[in-house]
């Protein structure tokens, strides 16, 4: 049978705004029934409510805070709960903040939110049995080729002055890898993971953080982006295009697979990668990859 979205559970992550919402508003149209995991419980529950009033599709909301792994832990137990897991999973929340700062679990907080939270969402929910995402895509971005120092990801949070720029780079190469890897841990499960770049998108991303003019700059530059429906249109084609499941582990723009960059396509990076945030976050799953050591600091 082919691949069909009508019908299939899809959870986006910061669906309430952007990118999220978008993508979120497309899948109901289309007869997903969403679920929109988000940190303010607020403006979830008015998203939902919008997309029901005006697409007449199927979406609740259910508060997540990607800077809490237990606020992901007990996310995920809810859902899990409620008669099991999504067929899809769209990683797509993300953090750019202005200086550093750290969330309660001891990680530099665009890490943890832009790649920590969903490694540990997406791995609590791909590790359930009988219940894994079929499709589980996660936001990237092209600024994983600004990446100014070799990432290495031998630790997770990178030594020196902090460098908002080069820190939103290094978590977004992190989405990139994160997917090659897990794809190959779900090899010949049924399931696939895909790391889509949206393109320069008019969100609240920096208008959400603590750098002012960062947040001007940004709403200057929105004037010539895309929209956030323009933005939405390589995640919802990979969570409903039929036929794609070979290309697991792809990096997509504009609905077609491209060069993740030498950075991007590193394995041992990945594997590196994989292997320090499963011990950040108590969680892992699938058949490990060889690759060197890591450790696991914090601070």
């Amino acid at each position: 049978m082919s691949w069909n979205i009508e019908g299939r559970t899809v959870v986006v992550t910061g669906g309430n705004s952007g990118i999220g919402f978008a993508t979120a508003s497309e899948l109901a149209r289309r007869g997903a029934d969403v679920i929109l995991a988000t940190r303010d419980p607020d403006r979830g529950r008015a998203a939902a409510d919008r997309i029901r009033d005006e697409i007449g599709g199927t979406a609740r909301s259910e508060t997540l805070d990607l800077a809490s792994f237990s606020s992901i832990r007990s996310f995920a137990d809810r859902l899990l709960g409620h008669g099991g897991g999504p067929d899809v999973l769209i990683n797509n929340a993300g953090v750019f903040i202005g200086s550093e700062r750290f969330a309660a679990d001891g990680f530099e907080w665009t890490m943890q939110v832009n790649h920590l939270g969903p490694f540990l969402l997406t791995c609590l929910l791909a590790s359930h049995p009988g219940t894994k995402p079929e499709r589980i895509i996660t936001v990237a971005s092209e600024m994983q080729k600004r990446t100014r120092r070799d990432p290495g990801f031998e630790r997770l949070t990178m030594p020196g002055r902090y460098r908002a720029t080069e820190t939103y780079a290094r978590s977004k190469l992190a989405n990139v890898l994160f997917t090659r890897e897990l794809a190959a841990r779900l090899a010949g499960t049924g399931a696939a993971a895909f790391a889509a770049h949206p393109g320069m998108v008019a969100t609240r991303i920096a208008q959400d953080g603590d750098s002012r003019l960062g947040a001007l700059v940004w709403k200057v530059a929105a004037r010539r982006m895309r929209t956030p429906e323009e933005g939405a249109a390589t995640p919802v084609y990979l969570a409903t295009e039929p036929g794609i499941e070979h290309l697991s582990g792809g990096y997509f723009a504009d609905r077609r697979l491209i060069d993740p960059g030498m950075a991007g396509s590193d394995d041992r990076a990945a594997a590196r990668l994989w292997n320090l945030s499963a011990a950040a976050t108590g969680c892992d799953v699938g058949h490990p990859t060889p690759a060197d050591g890591g450790t696991v600091r914090p601070r």
